[in-house]
């Protein structure tokens, strides 16, 4: 089981954590490892209609909710919506992390599509298997994204001076997640880049994994610090309950962890193998592996396992349905069974991870392995096509989902393009193994705890360790926003025909903007490039230096959403012509067309724009930006 909130990173202060929804009101909820839920009179609960089918125009309709906290919203033109992804498990309200409240936007938060309240009416069938085959996947809960995404650019407009909305003005939107909605947030970016300026993935899991074996090695070698001993003594204490299931005693154990629900069942023995693998690497998950070993070096038995299972997660562990077969076959269960997700919810994650994520956990092969060899792939299959009827995610569904975003590759995906996502993983956490493990390009940054303790999402992170990742993301979400509001192509009023470009780069390493430009020589023809100029970026305003070219060495300015430019001190308008810095396409004087390939390129207009020779053909009223290409 994998679920985390959207991590609040406040420099300075460690990393917090809301509670997984799935967790309920269990002890392991209530604990301090997590921060009380945001108050629900800061959030405004909303409904959306969306169709169950988004490739049927004829299809059947339910609601989704999202909720929204505006109290942090600056109000002005220019300030950002910021998402928080839906995640597998309910939402009942929005907490607005530090990026969020730094930046004065409106921020939401999501409720994916069968979870919660977010599950069409028992009258149109509910969460049956029949409405799951037909509305529950990645590709749903992205178009869900845009199309609240598009409601809340209507319910915040940018308004000019009198009060009006301004024409085609929207605001700039960075979404976030962690775990799953980690990854749909890198996927949506992918999916939806003029929606979405950028995205913040913690622990994202792009990587879905079918056959996910490493997991349980994550976990074996993070509890093996500081306690060398405890992977063996969970690993002996693992040998002794699969000795006691091969000796026909394995009601007993089932009874002993209150798992009795799974007495006589079909799957009883492999759900019961999986709650007790999942119990364990879900505390260490959760950056609580010394409670584990403490208390297994406490007592190294099978009760001692039982003790800590059932003080950390409570009594009814073993009987969520989650980990029940049976349970989970009963489509609609009003049953809130168990303490950590609820019927509904259990059904629709699983359902995910047989349709498409997978992340199925098997016993790894290798003598080290900690879960019990009952805990086969083809079991794991089994429960698939016992609750479902069928494993679409073995049949080409997972194939498909990586194929199509690049699993831990998205910067290689042949169906999309991937820039301006920042991805975090950390030390400690079993699902680092599906998440990005290195940057891969120059707008791709990625950012790794290598810090004890360091869990899923951060949970477990010290104050000092906050910044690691802390401050990095922070950074990342002011070039995005910088970089949705500056940068481009623009018309300067003052030098007619003249282009002016700005460049801002995103790569949570250092800040970096950039003028370039030309202008007419005497002769009204020749053109003169200039730049580029170094600029700074604070928020809403640009300083750039003009020095270079007799102006004055600080020239300020403020970007206007109003306007869509830049309004500098000396009264001069730049105005955005259109043609964003990083496009394709070529640009006459506002024509678009087709580019000659390189190979057909006059040396004169062929433009090799950066260290690696990339390069594209300029037509003419073009110049050559170093790092962006032709343009206008």
């Amino acid at each position: 089981m994998k679920f985390c909130s959207a991590l609040l990173l406040l420099p300075g202060l460690a990393a917090s954590l809301s509670a997984p929804a799935r967790l309920g009101s269990s002890p392991l909820a209530a604990s301090s490892k997590f921060e009380a839920p945001a108050p629900l009179s800061d959030s405004i609960t909303h409904w959306l209609e969306v169709p169950l089918d988004y490739a049927d125009a004829s299809s059947a309709s339910f609601k989704i909710r999202y909720h929204v906290d505006d109290s942090n919203f600056s109000a002005t033109p220019e300030a950002p919506i910021m998402v928080s992804m839906g995640q597998e498990g309910t939402m009942a309200s929005v907490r607005c992390n530090s990026d969020m409240v730094s930046n004065g936007a409106v921020c939401a938060q999501i409720e994916h599509r069968f979870y919660g309240s977010s599950v069409p009416s028992l009258s149109a069938g509910g969460g049956s298997n029949a409405n799951q085959f037909l509305g529950l996947t990645v590709e749903a809960a992205l178009a869900d994204t845009a199309a609240v995404i598009s409601a809340l650019q209507r319910q915040y407009p940018v308004l000019d001076g009198a009060g009006g909305p301004v024409p085609g003005a929207l605001r700039p939107v960075v979404v976030f997640g962690g775990s799953y909605s980690g990854a749909t947030a890198t996927w949506f970016r992918m999916s939806y880049p003029s929606s979405c300026a950028g995205a913040v993935s913690s622990s994202g899991v792009v990587n879905a994994i079918y056959d996910f074996v490493e997991f349980d090695g994550v976990v074996a070698e993070a509890i093996s610090t500081p306690d060398a001993s405890c992977a063996g003594t969970l690993r002996g204490i693992q040998e002794e309950i699969d000795a006691r299931f091969s000796a026909g005693d394995g009601d007993a154990m089932k009874m002993l962890f209150n798992a009795t629900n799974l007495v006589a069942t079909e799957h009883g023995d492999a759900d019961f193998m999986y709650m007790l693998a999942d119990g364990y690497s879900m505390i260490d998950q959760y950056g609580g592996k010394a409670e584990l070993c403490e208390g297994l070096a406490a007592d190294p038995t099978v009760g001692g396992l039982k003790d800590v299972l059932l003080a950390h997660f409570g009594d009814d562990f073993g009987q969520d349905c989650y980990y029940d077969t049976e349970c989970l076959s009963v489509e609609n269960n009003p049953a809130e069974v168990g303490g950590l997700m609820g019927s509904q919810n259990s059904r629709s994650w699983r359902f995910q991870k047989c349709s498409q994520v997978a992340y199925l956990q098997a016993r790894p092969g290798d003598a080290a392995a900690l879960r019990s060899p009952l805990l086969t792939l083809q079991e794991l299959e089994a429960q698939c096509e016992a609750v479902f009827g069928a494993a679409p995610a073995r049949d080409g569904g997972n194939d498909e989902l990586n194929k199509k975003f690049g699993a831990d590759r998205p910067d290689l995906s042949p169906e999309y393009t991937a820039t301006n996502v920042f991805s975090i993983s950390y030390k400690d956490d079993p699902w680092k193994a599906a998440s990005v493990t290195a940057k891969n390009g120059a707008s791709l940054p990625y950012c790794y705890a290598d810090c004890d303790g360091c869990g899923h999402c951060g949970a477990g992170v010290s104050e000092e360790d906050a910044r690691i990742c802390g401050d990095p993301q922070a950074l990342f979400v002011r070039q995005v926003l910088a970089q949705a509001r500056f940068q481009g192509s623009f018309a300067d009023p003052n030098h007619p025909g003249a282009g002016r470009s700005v460049v801002v780069a995103v790569d949570a390493e250092e800040e970096s903007v950039s003028l370039t430009g030309f202008d007419f020589a005497a002769d009204g023809v020749t053109k003169e490039p200039w730049g580029p100029l170094p600029c700074v970026v604070d928020g809403v305003e640009i300083t750039a230096d003009f020095s270079s070219k007799g102006g004055p060495a600080d020239l300020q300015g403020e970007w206007s959403a109003v306007k869509n430019g830049i309004v500098w001190s000396d009264g001069n308008v730049w105005s955005k012509d259109g043609e964003e810095a990083e496009a394709k396409e070529g640009v006459l004087c506002g024509a678009t067309f087709a580019r000659l390939m390189a190979d057909d390129c006059a040396e004169e207009d062929l433009c090799v724009y950066n260290d690696a020779g990339d390069s594209q053909c300029c037509t003419p009223g073009e110049m050559c930006i170093q790092g962006v290409g032709c343009r206008c």
